[in-house]
C-alpha cells in the first residue's frame, strides 16, 4: 500500500510539474500577456519567431502605379527635365519595319489621350482624358516593308501613361521592339517632339523639346495617391523580424526606377470591431511618412474612400513630435484636420521609445488612444454609410512611405536612411459578442 501511495505522489507531482511547465511557456510565448477588461484575445503577434509568418501577413508592393505586365517592366521617369508635368502633348514619328504580312492588332495603354497613325490610317482614336487605359485597333500590314507612323499623345493632368504595344499571327501581345522602330534621324525607336501645351503648337516663351526615344513604356501614374517616392518590396531589407521586433526599414535605394525602398506589411485575417493594440517605435527623419492603419477587406461601399479609412497612427520626419489619427469616409477624406475626424498629440519620445498605439472600435463609436490617453473619439451618431462604413471587416498594415504630398512637405533628407519602424507586439482583443 505504501509503495502504490508513493507512486501516486510520484504521478500527481509529475503531473504539477509538466502543467507548470506548459503554463510557463505559455507564459513566455506570449511576452506576459496581459487580459484586457476590453474583451478576448483572438490574434497576436509577438514577433517572436525567425521569421515574418507568411500565414499571418502579406504585402503591398511595387509604386501603387497600374502593372501591364505583358509589357515588361514600364520606366516610371518619362517627361524630359523641366518640362511641364500637365498640360502637354507630344508626337512621335518616324517608321515602324515590318517583316511579315498578316493583320496587326496595336495597342496603346494612356493617360489621358491618344491617336496612332500607320500609313496616314487612323487605327487608334482616344482623345479624351482617362486613367491608364488600353486602347487597340487593327491594321493589315505588307511584309517587308516600312510604314509610316505618328503617335499623338496628350497630358491632362495627374500621371502620365504611354506604352506601345502590337501583335499578330505570329507572336502574342508584346511590346512593340525598338529595333521595329525607326526615328527621322535613323536611330531605333521614334522621334519624339514635346509640346509644352494641348495643341502641338511652338510657343516663343516656351521650348519644344526634341530627342529620341527607343522605348515607348513609361507609367508614373504611382505614388499610392499620394505622390510617394518609395518602391515597396517584400525583402528582408526592407521588412524582417529582428530581435523579437517587426522591422519596416526604407532605404535610399534604386529600384525599378524610384529612388527609395521600403515595405507595406498586412494582415491578412480581417476583423469588425475590437481593440486593437500595437506597440511602436518610430522612424526618424525628414522626408518619412510611417503609419499603423485599416482598410476594408471587402470594399462593400466601393473604392476609396468610400468605405473608409482608420488611421491609428501616422508620423512624419519633419513633425517627428507629433502623432496624428483620423478616419476617412466619402463626406470626408485626404485632408480632415478641420472635421471632427482627426486628433492629434504632441509626443517627444515617439522616434526614441516604444509606445501603445490603440484603436478601440465599437458598432457606433471609434476611439483612438496614444498609451492609454484618449486621443481621437469618432461616433456614428444615427449617421449613414456615408460618415459611418465602418461596419465592415478590416485589415491592419504598417509602412513607411518616402516623401508624398505630407512626408514630403519639407523634402526629403537623404542622410536619414536607412530609417526603421520597430513593432514591438499587435494585439487584437474582442468582445465576446464579436469575437470571430
Amino acid at each position: 500500500f505504501k509503495s502504490k501511495k508513493n507512486t501516486i505522489l510520484k504521478f500527481f507531482k509529475l503531473f504539477f510539474a509538466i502543467v507548470l511547465s506548459c503554463m510557463l511557456l505559455d507564459c513566455a510565448n506570449s511576452n506576459k500577456i496581459i487580459p484586457h477588461p476590453f474583451g478576448k484575445l483572438v490574434w497576436h503577434d509577438e514577433f517572436d519567431k525567425k521569421y515574418i509568418n507568411q500565414n499571418d501577413w502579406t504585402f503591398d508592393l511595387g509604386t501603387g502605379a497600374p502593372v501591364f505586365e505583358q509589357y515588361g517592366t514600364s520606366s516610371t521617369i518619362f517627361i524630359p527635365e523641366n518640362f511641364p508635368k500637365d498640360n502637354f502633348t507630344v508626337r512621335w514619328t518616324g517608321k515602324i519595319k515590318i517583316h511579315h504580312s498578316s493583320d496587326y492588332t496595336f495597342y496603346i495603354v494612356s493617360d489621358d489621350g491618344v491617336r496612332l497613325f500607320i500609313d496616314k490610317n487612323l487605327v487608334i482614336d482616344k482623345w479624351i482624358p482617362q486613367p491608364a487605359t488600353e486602347s487597340s485597333g487593327k491594321i493589315y500590314l505588307e511584309g517587308n516593308r516600312s510604314y509610316e507612323i505618328t503617335l499623338e499623345y496628350f497630358e491632362k493632368s495627374g500621371g502620365e501613361a504611354l506604352i506601345f504595344g502590337w501583335k499578330s499571327k505570329r507572336f502574342d501581345k508584346c511590346l512593340v521592339p525598338n529595333e521595329n522602330l525607326l526615328s527621322e534621324k535613323n536611330q531605333p525607336g521614334l522621334t519624339g517632339r514635346y509640346f509644352p501645351n494641348e495643341s502641338f503648337k511652338s510657343s516663343s516663351d516656351k521650348e519644344i523639346i526634341v530627342r529620341t526615344d527607343s522605348v515607348l513604356n513609361w507609367v508614373t501614374s504611382g505614388g499610392w495617391g499620394n505622390n510617394e517616392l518609395q518602391y515597396y518590396t517584400d525583402s528582408n531589407d526592407n521588412v524582417r523580424i529582428e530581435n523579437g521586433k517587426l522591422i519596416v526599414e526604407a532605404k535610399n535605394q534604386f529600384y525599378k526606377g524610384s529612388e527609395y525602398t521600403s515595405s507595406r506589411i498586412k494582415t491578412r485575417k480581417s476583423w469588425k470591431y475590437g481593440r486593437f493594440e500595437i506597440s511602436a517605435r518610430l522612424p526618424i527623419g525628414r522626408g518619412t511618412w510611417a503609419a499603423g492603419w485599416a482598410l476594408p477587406t471587402n470594399w462593400e461601399y466601393g473604392p476609396w474612400p468610400f468605405s473608409g479609412e482608420i488611421d491609428i497612427f501616422e508620423h512624419v520626419g519633419h513633425e517627428q513630435d507629433l502623432i496624428v489619427s483620423s478616419v476617412h469616409n466619402i463626406a470626408h477624406s485626404g485632408d480632415v484636420s478641420r472635421s471632427d475626424q482627426q486628433g492629434k498629440s504632441y509626443l517627444k519620445n515617439a522616434c526614441n521609445s516604444f509606445n501603445l498605439y490603440a484603436l478601440e472600435w465599437e458598432k457606433d463609436k471609434i476611439k483612438i488612444f496614444v498609451n492609454d490617453r484618449l486621443h481621437l473619439e469618432y461616433n456614428k451618431n444615427n449617421q449613414g454609410w456615408e460618415r459611418w462604413p465602418f461596419d465592415q471587416p478590416f485589415h491592419l498594415l504598417f509602412n513607411i512611405a518616402v516623401g508624398g504630398s505630407w512626408g514630403g512637405l519639407k523634402g526629403v533628407d537623404n542622410n536619414v536612411f536607412p530609417s526603421t519602424m520597430e513593432i514591438d507586439y499587435i494585439r487584437v482583443y474582442q468582445k465576446i459578442n464579436n469575437a470571430n
